[in-house]
């Protein structure tokens, strides 16, 4: 009898975890788990007519960083257009209240290309760190209190990309790496004028509490001009007890040890069908039991690489080709052992098997503007939005079905639609929108 008790009251347990909604925080640009997925269940929805809408923020300006949840904490960029400045922004998830906001430096715009507000804070629960293209890097304590903060462009010389700088900072075991990928030519853009000597693509290494450099890592190619850009974020990768930060750009990918910098291995695109003028690399990777996913800029292959590689690679590396895609922009999700790339000018999903690189199936998506979003996954779904502000809600599993759309008829939606702590974000234009269930009074 005393066996059946507790029978009864392990599956009653087991019952109601199942019937309770995950929640988790959003920490930094691709997510808790760097892959563009959470394990958040029971969100709202996103729909056309009444929907969980909870609140609406209107921020300072617009902007294309992606927000990032902790706890009761929203943090975002916006760009303050009387000021011409780039504005850290911390909200209150309960009602979007504008908690605190601080001018982090001078904003750079060329209209409907880029301004300075493309990086992605990042939060550890105990302090937020900023970052603008213009190079203004800082920490704040959750509540607005100064830190620390610097200028990369003013201490190793202004970020030469052709769409300006747009990479998130890392944090990774305390430490924040920060890819810097650039043109080397010295008068590239009108930038760096007093230089004539090259310029050098880094990876640096942050100590996230006080700031200061642990290692700066020159990373050399032989691809030249706009093909050496890419607007990647640092990805961490353990396998087989080995850590690594994996770097797509210049022709070729790259794994370094995060604790020095030293390049652990390097394999070159193939076939080497090279040009100089917008080879960038823009998604960023994920990977997945021994396999980094990576996509070649230009709109080229998918590959599949085995994860362990030491010194120069050859093909074996390689294990299997998406050569059909047409990616270019949006950063792939891996959620519930699906690989998802969204083929931005295509309007169309792709559902892949991670092991084999089975097509699962490929549909297109009803929806008139381009992406360069990347989409998200939680709670069964994944999360598209359009340039234009169209979203498109998906099934996520092994049959295309769509959920639900809407319409936010805004223009360049960049920022990925985040799901954190029950509820939604969305940014389009200068608006932040938060969906969430109503609770009754």
């Amino acid at each position: 009898m005393q066996y059946v008790k507790r029978f009864l009251l392990c599956s009653f347990i087991l019952f109601f975890l199942s019937q309770t909604a995950l929640s988790e925080n959003w920490p930094q640009w691709r997510g808790p788990q760097q892959d563009g997925s959470s394990p958040e269940t029971g969100l709202p929805q996103i729909k056309e007519g009444p929907n969980d809408t909870l609140w609406t923020a209107t921020l300072p300006g617009a902007g294309t960083s992606t927000p990032i949840v902790w706890d009761s904490y929203v943090f975002i960029t916006a760009a303050d257009k009387a000021s011409k400045t780039v504005q850290a922004i911390a909200l209150n998830a309960d009602n979007g209240q504008i908690l605190w906001k601080v001018n982090l430096g001078a904003n750079r715009t060329i209209e409907n290309v880029y301004d300075m507000t493309a990086p992605s804070p990042v939060t550890d629960g105990k302090h937020v760190w900023f970052m603008a293209g213009s190079g203004d890097l800082a920490a704040f304590t959750m509540d607005g209190k100064p830190v620390w903060q610097r200028n990369l462009a003013k201490e190793y010389g202004e970020f030469a990309l052709c769409f300006g700088y747009s990479s998130s900072p890392l944090l990774y075991e305390g430490i924040l790496y920060i890819a810097v990928m650039q043109n080397e030519k010295p008068d590239a853009y009108g930038l760096n004028k007093d230089r004539t000597e090259p310029i050098d693509s880094y990876l640096l290494a942050v100590d996230s509490l006080t700031g200061e450099t642990r290692w700066k890592q020159i990373r050399d190619t032989d691809a030249e001009d706009a093909s050496r850009e890419a607007y990647i974020t640092p990805y961490p990768y353990e396998w087989n007890g080995r850590k690594e930060i994996i770097i797509p750009a210049g022709e070729c990918v790259t794994g370094h040890d995060p604790a020095t910098g030293a390049e652990l291995w390097r394999w070159w695109f193939t076939p080497p069908d090279r040009r100089s003028d917008t080879e960038h690399n823009v998604p960023t990777p994920v990977a997945q039991d021994g396999l980094i996913f990576i996509i070649r800029p230009e709109r080229r292959p998918l590959f599949a690489l085995r994860a362990g590689g030491k010194g120069l690679m050859d093909d074996t590396i390689l294990a299997w080709t998406f050569q059909d895609n047409k990616c270019w922009i949006a950063s792939p999700v891996l959620y519930r052992n699906r690989l998802y790339v969204l083929q931005e000018q295509q309007r169309k999903m792709v559902c892949i098997e991670p092991q084999t690189g089975r097509i699962v199936w490929q549909h297109k998506l009803p929806v008139k503007g381009v992406f360069q979003a990347s989409p998200t996954a939680a709670d069964g779904k994944v999360y598209c939005i359009s340039m234009n502000g169209q979203v498109v809600v998906l099934a996520a599993g092994d049959e295309y079905k769509l959920i639900s759309s809407a319409d936010f008829n805004e223009k360049l939606c960049r920022s990925a639609i985040v799901p954190a702590e029950g509820k939604i974000y969305l940014r389009a234009g200068s608006k932040l929108h938060c969906f969430g269930k109503h609770t009754k009074n």
